[in-house]
């Protein structure tokens, strides 16, 4: 998958591993049909052992054997949010496409919700967008903490490091991540609130290198949270 190229440096360059056909399967059985990204996501990668050590959770094919909850949902569930806050999944009625968007439910009275919110226009920019923003929480290189950007500060990221073409909305409280880079293997995570002024940040490197890279241009920005 051409996503892969961009992604696999990010957590350092693993050897991915997917899914057999039998247990992509599992899923036609469960909904007739699934788009060909996904499909190839599974085959190709979604096994990678790193993705599966990040903050959320990526959702398996042999999941939907052995967690009831998931045949509650009329969506084909691909991320869950690492407290149950929210998940990411393709509704039913757009399985059919090639490439569908990407929705986001979140955990309301003991459920999660049948209002589902835009998270990414594509399956394709949501797989980037997700995997990418995982691995901000697996850099071996990285100032352990989070930070508060101001909006001129927010302007200063966007002006001196690299935009990745993909971006997640209405993700964990209704925010916005977007991602920044100035090597192939260092990230910054941008993430903006509803209704707030300020931005949370989260970044980081594979190797020292690219961490100072990083660092020559957010060492001095932002107020530790």
């Amino acid at each position: 998958m051409e996503l892969l190229k961009t992604i696999l440096p990010l957590y350092g360059n693993p050897t991915p591993s997917g899914c057999t056909p039998e247990e992509i399967d599992i899923l036609k059985q469960r909904f007739g049909t699934i788009p060909q990204v996904v499909e190839d996501f599974y085959r190709l990668a979604a096994k990678t052992h790193p993705f599966h050590t990040a903050q959320d959770t990526w959702i398996l094919p042999e999941n939907y054997k052995t967690w009831p909850w998931l045949q509650k949902i009329d969506a084909l569930v691909l991320l869950v949010e690492n407290q149950g806050v929210c998940l990411a999944g393709i509704r039913r009625e757009d399985l059919t496409h090639p490439d569908p968007p990407v929705y986001v439910s979140y955990w309301k009275n003991q459920n999660f919700s049948t209002d589902w919110q835009p998270c990414a226009n594509t399956t394709t920019e949501f797989f980037s967008a997700a995997l990418a923003y995982q691995a901000a929480f697996t850099f071996p290189f990285d100032p352990e903490t989070f930070y508060w950007y101001t909006p001129e500060e927010k302007t200063l990221i966007q002006a001196n490091l690299t935009p990745l073409p993909f971006y997640l909305k209405n993700w964990c409280s209704e925010m916005e991540i977007t991602l920044y880079q100035n090597a192939p293997d260092n990230l910054l995570a941008l993430m903006s609130f509803q209704g707030e002024d300020d931005s949370q940040t989260l970044y980081g490197a594979v190797t020292e290198q690219s961490y100072q890279k990083l660092l020559s241009v957010v060492g001095n920005l932002g107020e530790e949270i």
